[in-house]
């Protein structure tokens, strides 16, 4: 597979002007302007979404690598009270080129049979405390599940000056155009196909989630693996869930995100800043990626620069999605009174729901801001199942 050369890619990336469009893009009507009627439609109509989010906003997802393999560490039953930790290193290759994602994979002590697994990534190791998982017994273990951490700076190094240093960037070589989120989902993808096989995992129950850069990354990941079950973006915001033409307050724009992360992004997506209404599509046709399957935000109306009332908007506007494949009830999203904080427990009822069937509480799925329905005209004639 081979993706367009980086040179290209610096260029403005809409050599002409797009039409501008106010209003939420509506995620029915095909590039040749006829409309998505059924389930078979939409199917179509996602291929194309999929090619625009990544030729406009994230990059191309890289591809699998011709070689890869897992080695697995020495276990640590002492750490996590309850669990064994189990270390791991991704091991790719591609032609001369190597490259080693490593992760941890986190066990309940006691029990049999495969688990759902919960994975996400962030740092560990040699890395300031504050990116490190707290000590003491693992949520996820306690509750049943097993879960998986992946070093995401192996993938693609969160730094704007040496972001292309190492990772996907070695691997691949300087062709590739993704950024760091579809790197980092890149990462998750291959977890997956390397615990495929393991004696403790469900694959057909794997749960991805992240909190804020790592809460966009999860939903990119989800986007475009579905072999993912649950996607749980955690106040996700610019990038994540929250939309581009609608900011709330004093909330991250693109403006932002590209100019102190444009690393995350695909190389030129900074070109859109004050043409937002130009961008042919907005972070709600992300959410409806993952559709039919579950997927759920979380969203803290305290914590204002990640726009949850945005996140808000583009959660009602993936909605019609949902509905027309059937799966209106697997969408949803969680406000609580909190700053920049996820959730472990939120994400764990979700998934007990959907996967067990048990009852979700009253409060997922309330809103917390004004519909907005200006903003999505098109909803009011969204195709139904």
């Amino acid at each position: 597979m081979r993706i367009a050369p980086l040179l290209a890619v610096t260029a403005l990336l809409a050599t002409a002007p797009q039409q501008a469009v106010a209003e939420l893009p509506d995620p029915f009507i095909f590039a040749d302007g006829t409309r998505v009627t059924d389930a078979d439609d939409w199917a179509r109509r996602r291929e194309e979404l999929k090619e625009l989010f990544q030729r406009v906003e994230y990059g191309h997802l890289p591809p699998k690598p011709e070689r890869a393999a897992i080695e697995w560490g020495e276990p640590d039953t002492e750490s996590t009270p309850g669990a064994t930790v189990k270390p791991f290193a991704m091991r790719f290759g591609q032609g001369d080129a190597k490259l080693v994602v490593n992760g941890r994979l986190t066990l309940p002590a006691e029990g049999a049979g495969r688990l759902p697994v919960v994975i996400q990534g962030g740092w560990f190791g040699d890395v300031p405390a504050r990116f490190k998982r707290p000590p003491g017994p693992s949520p996820y273990a306690a509750r049943g599940y097993a879960s998986v951490e992946i070093n995401y700076n192996d993938a693609a190094r969160d730094d704007s000056k040496r972001c292309r240093e190492g990772g996907v960037y070695q691997l691949f070589g300087d062709d590739i155009d993704c950024g760091g989120l579809m790197a980092w989902a890149w990462s998750v993808h291959r977890a997956i196909d390397a615990l495929a096989n393991h004696d403790r995992i469900n694959a057909s129950r794997v749960v991805v989630s992240g909190h804020s850069r790592w809460g966009k990354a999860a939903l990119v990941a989800g986007a475009f693996d579905e072999r993912i079950a649950i996607t749980v973006p955690q106040h996700s915001g610019c990038g994540g869930a929250a939309p581009y033409r609608y900011v709330f307050g004093k909330a991250e724009r693109l403006e932002n995100i590209t100019g102190k992360y444009g690393y995350w992004l695909r190389p030129g997506f900074r070109a859109y800043v004050g043409r937002e209404e130009e961008l042919p599509i907005d972070q709600h046709e992300l959410l409806a990626l993952v559709a039919p399957r579950w997927q759920m935000s979380t969203e803290g109306t305290e914590d204002t620069w990640i726009n949850p009332e945005g996140s808000q908007l583009s959660y009602l506007a993936a909605k019609p999605v949902y509905e027309l494949l059937g799966a209106g009830d697997r969408l949803s999203i969680r406000f609580r009174p909190v700053g920049h904080v996820p959730s472990v427990e939120d994400l764990l009822d979700f998934a007990d729901h959907a996967f067990e069937g048990k009852s979700l509480p009253e409060a997922f799925g309330r809103l917390e801001y004004e519909r907005h329905a200006e903003a999505t005209p098109w909803a009011a004639v969204a195709p139904t199942k």
